[in-house]
């Protein structure tokens, strides 16, 4: 690939709470021979394909997002091969590679620029307050404050930050700053992953930011005129909690459990293969009106009690968290949310109106059959193309 080809990824940096700019990652990636490039444009007229890679899938959608218009022209869904993918990370470049690649061939995809969401245990998010400097310190008081709270090497972390409010109290003037560190080593995999694929790296965006975008754009967002809203997205590796009050990014949370650990407990409650746990969870599975002899649905509501009783912690954590703080509304999505009745246990649950996201509105499909499919799992994946 020349070197007028290759590119940074961009790393979108909050402007407000719930909306992204692009900023370039040259510090953090510490790229020496690549021409680096800070666009001034920050949609993209032409299409992108934007990747959300876990553990157990990778959801590919192509799109475009210009003049606040959302354009999604194909959405595909991959397997994630065993071991490729460990919390975020990429752990075998070349199986992942090859998979991308023949997917991108036998759908005669032809776009160029790749966004890629993620999320990871590793990827280190926090509120701080920090005295009110000029615009031009406060990276480096925001550098040096984080060191007090975290025991961490900076060095190994692409830092970000977003003006959250001002404060004022008997010691002057503050500002309270949401931090994002995200790690260096991360990043560069995906990196290296979009070149070797032949592809221009574009914007490499975290999970929770991207619901926070499609929640909005969708209106998902939205209890009446103000209201707090819940998004549990309930994947293969992990169970992501995003919190949107009033339409902005207030709060997240990571379970490091999910709809695999649920398989394999399954398997070991009922002497089955793995493989076999994972479609009867969704084919057979119900947590509502389950008889004492349902031996399967009975195992299964013991696996799903284990992270409601999480998600129950991050509730009331958030709650507590501040006065006035109260979740209006849930809504769940991503693989484990396709078992049946999960919304309404949940609801019962914790008291709060939940609902399973199924279709996005202000959304131009491309085609029929893209407007008649469930867009739950390609919810981060579409996010991640707006660019605000």
């Amino acid at each position: 690939m020349s070197e007028e080809k290759k590119k940074v990824f961009n790393f979108s940096k909050l402007k407000e709470i719930g909306q992204m700019d692009i900023k370039d990652l040259t510090k953090g990636l510490k790229v020496k021979k690549v021409d680096v490039k800070i666009p001034v444009k920050r949609e993209k007229s032409r299409n992108v394909i934007s990747f959300d890679i876990g553990a157990s899938s990778i959801k590919m959608v192509t799109g475009k997002y210009s003049r606040e218009k959302l354009v999604i022209n194909k959405c595909i869904d991959i397997i994630t091969p065993d071991g490729v993918i460990n919390d975020g990370r990429i752990v075998n470049q070349d199986t992942l590679k090859d998979i991308i690649k023949f997917s991108l061939n036998e759908n005669k995809i032809k776009a160029q620029d790749v966004i890629i969401t993620t999320n990871s245990s590793l990827v280190i998010n926090r509120e701080i307050v920090i005295p009110k400097v000029e615009a031009d310190e406060i990276d480096t008081v925001i550098r040096y404050e984080i060191q007090q709270y975290l025991p961490i090497n900076l060095d190994d972390y692409i830092l970000q930050f977003i003006i959250l409010e001002e404060l004022e109290d008997e010691s002057g003037q503050k500002l309270k700053v949401n931090v994002i560190a995200y790690p260096d080593k991360i990043a560069r995999g995906y990196y290296d992953l979009i070149n070797s694929l032949g592809l221009t790296p574009y914007v490499l965006d975290v999970t929770y930011n991207s619901i926070n975008k499609i929640a909005n754009y969708s209106e998902l967002s939205k209890v009446g005129d103000k209201g707090t809203v819940a998004f549990v997205d309930m994947g293969g590796n992990s169970v992501n909690v995003t919190v949107l009050k009033d339409g902005k990014l207030d709060f997240t949370r990571m379970i490091k459990i999910g709809g695999d650990n649920i398989d394999f407990a399954l398997s070991q409650k009922l002497n089955m293969s793995v493989k076999s746990t994972e479609s009867i969870k969704i084919e057979k599975g119900k947590l509502l009106d389950i008889k004492d002899d349902d031996v399967i649905n009975n195992a299964l509501k013991i696996c799903i009690d284990e992270i409601v009783m999480d998600l129950e912690r991050i509730i009331k954590f958030y709650s507590n968290k501040s006065v006035g703080n109260k979740i209006d509304k849930i809504f769940v999505y991503g693989g484990t949310s396709n078992i049946k009745g999960i919304d309404n246990y949940l609801e019962e649950k914790f008291d709060i109106k939940t609902e399973k996201i199924d279709k996005l509105n202000n959304i131009e499909f491309a085609s029929k059959e893209l407007k008649e499919l469930s867009m739950e799992q390609y919810l981060n994946a579409i996010g991640a193309i707006i660019r605000l």
